[in-house]
């Protein structure tokens, strides 16, 4: 560090040509331009990576199969319709915010006729890997990094611009979902020019380190990877944006918050540290739970939910084909209601062989409820928690408890060809309940 700092830019460009420079061909750049002798020895093809982003996409999904939804206010609520978790355009120009109860803004949905829709979220997984299917024609390498984004790798490309709009039209003409990408040689960039394409309604947009006027455009806590935390810390000390972020002395912003820090800015300024994850990295726990749409008092409410949430978090981790080695059942009163006496509780086990038999999750998911169940409450929500995850590849098996363990993997097999074919309701264990009504 010290040398780059002594080698002033003539010094440091008549090293290289008389090839006795060790520096990196980036210390060589002025201006935000690479230097001749940089083209010169640059071997590889410079790394182009696109952000493909749904436009409001719970909303684009509804509208798919609703076209009379088209420039018409809508948004989309969360479990039980509690909270805006999705809104059209249209929605967010009558002031309603994102996350906002759905009880503070029922009058503006009345008044200006917004559609108000639960979520769906088995149309929007399933939309989800149509989209994939669709990116994945353009790149052979892909990372879907959420239920609506996925980066691509357009280093290959002659005009990856071009490209990005060609992608864009196929989605739309196949799918009927409107995305927006963002190119930039990292992923922060990327991201970063993706929010401007949208802000911009431009569909496509390149931002490349040197673009100062784009940077400045984005406020510091807007970058991929900044929460609140960070931002406030920035703006203390004077980072307001994307740009005075890029050029800020590396010492100031590892003080400030760290490696990780340091790697956005590193991004910003066009250093590739974040890579691509072609290979989703299994997850180590598995949740299912969600609050009743009323009050619970009795038990065997609660063990009904209590049975869904446990063969749906066993059916999960068996998609994926991962084995629990432990379970923890919670139960929780609602803690607003302050006129009402609360309690909270849970209890973990650890299973004997990891386990993905939703039998046997069920049966000790109600066998732990049961002993933290305390009569006389309002449950508010249960859930079930799947803990350390294993691949099913590699498990230490109990000798006593094979023939009951055969036995669960057929009768199992056959419920999930029957809900293949027919629906969720087509087979269930009696366990689960009827009427739900808790739901």
């Amino acid at each position: 560090g010290t040398h780059r700092e002594a080698v002033g830019p003539q010094a440091e460009q008549g090293l290289a040509r008389a090839g006795k420079s060790r520096l990196p061909t980036h210390i060589l750049q002025r201006g935000g331009r690479r230097s001749s002798v940089g083209r010169r020895h640059q071997r590889h093809t410079p790394p182009v990576i696109a952000l493909a982003d749904c436009n409001n996409f719970y909303v684009s999904c509804e509208r798919v199969f609703r076209p009379s939804l088209e420039k018409c206010p809508v948004i989309i609520l969360s479990n039980n319709d509690g909270c805006a978790v999705a809104r059209s355009n249209e929605a967010k120009q009558l002031g309603i915010p994102m996350g906002a109860p759905y009880y503070q803004v029922r009058n503006i949905c009345d008044r200006a006729g917004v559609a108000v829709f639960s979520s769906n979220y088995e149309l929007y997984g399933d939309m989800s890997r149509r989209i994939v299917s669709v990116l994945s024609r353009f790149s052979p390498r892909m990372e879907v990094y959420s239920i609506d984004e996925s980066f691509l790798d357009l280093g290959q490309a002659v005009n990856p611009l071009e490209l990005s709009r060609q992608i864009r039209k196929r989605v739309g003409e196949w799918t009927g979902i409107p995305i927006s990408i963002g190119l930039g040689p990292t992923k922060t960039l990327a991201k970063l020019a993706n929010r401007l394409a949208k802000q911009g309604n431009t569909g496509c947009l390149e931002v490349r380190p040197g673009d100062r006027g784009s940077l400045r455009s984005v406020a510091v806590e807007d970058v991929w990877g900044i929460g609140n935390r960070y931002a406030s810390r920035l703006r203390r000390i004077g980072i307001r944006n994307a740009l005075e972020l890029a050029e800020a002395p590396s010492v100031v912003v590892r003080k400030a918050g760290g490696v990780t820090l340091e790697r956005t800015q590193r991004e910003l300024c066009g250093w590739n540290c974040i890579n691509l994850e072609e290979v989703p990295q299994p997850r180590k726990n598995a949740c299912s739970s969600r609050s009743f749409g009323r009050p619970v008092m009795t038990l065997q409410d609660l063990e009904e939910a209590v049975a869904n949430h446990a063969v749906k978090a066993a059916n999960r981790i068996r998609r994926e084909g991962s084995l629990a080695r432990g379970l923890q059942v919670f139960v929780a009163t609602n803690r607003f209601r302050k006129d009402l006496p609360q309690y909270v509780n849970s209890r973990t086990m650890v299973f004997s062989e990891p386990t993905d038999d939703p039998i046997c999750i069920l049966s000790s998911a109600c066998r732990m409820l049961r002993g933290i169940y305390r009569n006389g409450y309002a449950y508010k929500k249960a859930g079930v928690l799947l803990l350390d995850l294993d691949q099913g590849g590699h498990q230490q098996l109990n000798l006593f408890n094979g023939g009951e363990r055969e036995k669960h993997e057929r009768l199992v097999g056959a419920m999930e060809q029957l809900t293949t074919a027919y629906g969720p309701r087509a087979a269930f264990l009696a366990a689960q309940g009827l009427e739900r009504s808790w739901s």
